[in-house]
């Protein structure tokens, strides 16, 4: 296909320092992204099935279908915000930041009215949807954001870090909110829950207002427009076949059994966690609030203590490391579900959550770190950089893995005869829920551990593969290879070393 170029550059750009308000500014996108998605994890499943009437599996299906349309409606965003300087309001208010502006008042409404209560089970259906919109019509218009304010590497990372920062704090003042509106207003009144979407809300629509006005983009004349634009058509046959030739990739097969069994099971250990502690250990639900935001908090030092051992050990062992916590986590769940009634029951509790939470932090993470070394492996099968392929690959992975998530708990619950419309349980049902705490994390981190031992990927790998790939840049012979780097670049990539550096897409 031709390109041909109706509008280039006119001008260098200037050149701008990331300062503090920049780093703010970009980081507050975590309010939506990361705090929203805990105070949902942990709540509105849990909402919808103890306050408005719905079973647990309708339940289940609306998150479930809410996640698939955001993978799948993630590349159609990028596409559009990629393109969106072709229009007159995007050449005014920004490709990126038109969208981020948009979202102010869409998620002031939208978040809200995810928790109104004794509404239609289409209603919820059709909110879920608007708010997966609004998150990704914010969020994918943000992911942009660093590349597009500076070119320096050391800024970048500035910029990233402070996001990550800011989740984790979003993530805190996110739980902490459901156990303040339950003092308020008591913990059987749909209020509580109506004024935790309420005052979230809010805080997402200030945070947002930060980002637009302490973020920036480049200008229209400094992006290249071309007169032909690929059709949407054209896009879903364009991540078909990047998922294909990702998922050629060894190394790559096994992360994203990584990141799929951990995006399972950290969404499936915040979704059950409230089910298991009011149903199973008769804890308050402001309790259960309050034990959750404690655990957000600490998991910052089990993030950093995560980025030491993937640095010292690698992902994959570190992987199975943060495995074992939380399997001590769920051994404690389960000592805790025969001594229902116990003295300090919820002392205990948030103890084994810190563990269980602290673990599930560490396996957060694992994919994001491992992510960056897939280009690497894969430009010495195809002797170029495609970052982009594995970025929209793992998104589409991640929010799926969530998808399946909420349809496991749903059906789970409604295998063991969860009772919509109230917290208490039979004894059938209380069991059911404790499998569902401690078994179910064991068996998906299981699988991942399986993945984890056969992925051969190690910093010392990693550069072995890289030096490989200098050499061959520079000219050297694939018939020079020495025998054990023939074998690491085989191992992790799957191909024969023959086959490899010279495929060509």
């Amino acid at each position: 296909m031709s390109e041909a170029k109706v509008e280039a550059p006119q001008s260098a750009a200037p050149v701008r320092r990331i300062g503090l308000k920049h780093v703010i500014g970009y980081a507050c996108v975590n309010f939506l992204g990361g705090g929203s998605t805990t105070l949902i994890s942990a709540w509105l499943m849990f909402f919808y099935t103890t306050m408005c009437g719905l079973s647990a599996v309708s339940a289940s299906i609306i998150f479930t279908c809410a996640r698939i349309f955001d993978a799948l409606l993630n590349p159609i965003m990028g596409f559009i915000t990629d393109n969106f300087y072709k229009t007159s309001i995007g050449r005014r208010f920004g490709r990126r930041r038109f969208f981020i502006l948009l979202g102010i008042p869409s998620i002031l409404v939208v978040f809200p009215a995810m928790w109104l209560p004794g509404m239609s089970l289409g209603y919820y259906f059709l909110i879920n949807l608007l708010y997966e919109i609004v998150f990704t019509m914010v969020i994918v218009s943000c992911v942009s954001l660093p590349a597009e304010m500076t070119q320096v590497a050391a800024d970048k990372a500035k910029l990233t870090g402070g996001k990550q920062m800011c989740g984790v704090i979003s993530s805190t003042i996110a739980a902490f909110i459901p156990g303040l509106m339950f003092g308020i207003y008591g913990q059987e009144n749909t209020i509580a829950f109506t004024m935790t979407g309420v005052v979230y809300g809010i805080m997402m629509a200030v945070s947002l207002v930060v980002v637009w006005m302490w973020t920036y983009e480049k200008r229209p004349e400094e992006v290249h427009v071309f007169s032909n634009t690929s059709s949407l058509k054209g896009i879903f046959l364009s991540i078909l076949s990047n998922v294909k030739q990702a998922l050629k990739l060894r190394a790559y097969r096994l992360h994203c059994v990584i990141l799929a069994m951990g995006c399972i099971y950290k969404n499936l250990a915040t979704g059950i966690f409230t089910y298991f502690v009011v149903s199973v250990l008769f804890v308050s639900q402001q309790d259960a609030a309050w034990v959750l935001g404690i655990t957000q908090m600490t998991s910052f030092a089990a993030l950093l203590l995560c980025i030491f051992l993937c640095l010292r050990f690698g992902a994959p062992a570190t992987f199975r490391m943060f495995s074992v916590v939380v399997a001590i986590g769920c051994l404690g769940y389960f000592a805790l579900s025969r001594m229902v009634g116990m003295d300090y029951m919820t002392i205990v509790l948030c103890i084994i959550a810190i563990i269980s939470f602290a673990g599930r932090a560490g396996i957060d993470y694992i994919p994001v770190f491992q992510l960056p070394f897939m280009a690497d492996i894969d430009e010495i099968v195809h002797g170029e950089r495609r970052e982009g392929i594995f970025t929209g690959v793992n998104t589409l992975f991640s929010r799926a893995a969530t998808g399946i998530e909420a349809f496991a708990i749903g059906l789970g619950l409604a295998a063991f005869g969860y009772v919509k419309g109230t917290t208490e349980q039979s004894e059938f049902t209380q069991e059911g829920i404790m499998l569902i705490a401690v078994i179910s994390p064991l068996i998906f981190l299981g699988i991942g551990w399986i993945a984890s031992v056969r992925l051969k990927l190690t910093k010392e790998t990693h550069q072995i593969v890289c030096r490989e790939v200098a050499r061959l840049k520079a000219g050297g012979k694939k018939e020079d290879v020495d025998p054990q780097v023939k074998a690491v670049v085989e191992n992790l990539t799957g191909y024969s070393y023959d086959k490899c550096w010279t495929i060509k897409h």
